[in-house]
């Protein structure tokens, strides 16, 4: 489908600016004692957006209706709890001593989850231009 070529060539954009941001940030004086934790939660969302965008877009495109209010609000709800429990099991293994860790995580956490939504919004549009 069309528009999941649309999704694969704005992730690969994405991505490769999040990288730029994550080398960038870990250079800065403040973020140097977080560069483990800049680079590792890029890569945690590199890998875990496509895989939770290909499951919401399965549900997008299947007839029943159940399927895709459980693909889409699932998989928010994963990576929701899964960056919780990322974040909270680095505080608690490397207890930083400031808060400036987790400036990388909320820029990472919004560019891959504005390009999900985005792109469900749009599957959803087009899949439901079909059923009519």
């Amino acid at each position: 489908m069309n528009l999941l070529k649309s999704y694969w060539r704005k992730y690969f954009v994405v991505t490769f600016m999040m990288t730029i941001f994550s080398v960038a940030v870990s250079q800065l004086e403040k973020m140097q004692p977080y560069q483990n934790f800049t680079i590792a939660i890029f890569i945690f969302y590199a890998l875990l957006s496509p895989v939770l965008f290909w499951w919401a877009s399965k549900g997008i495109l299947s007839d029943n209706n159940y399927k895709f209010i459980t693909a889409v609000t699932g998989s928010m709800t994963v990576k929701l709890l899964l960056s919780l429990v990322f974040v909270v099991a680095y505080a608690f293994v490397f207890k930083p001593g400031k808060p400036y860790f987790i400036i990388p995580f909320f820029i990472d956490y919004s560019c891959y989850t504005i390009l999900e939504v985005i792109e469900m919004t749009k599957l959803t549009k087009k899949v439901n231009r079909k059923a009519e």
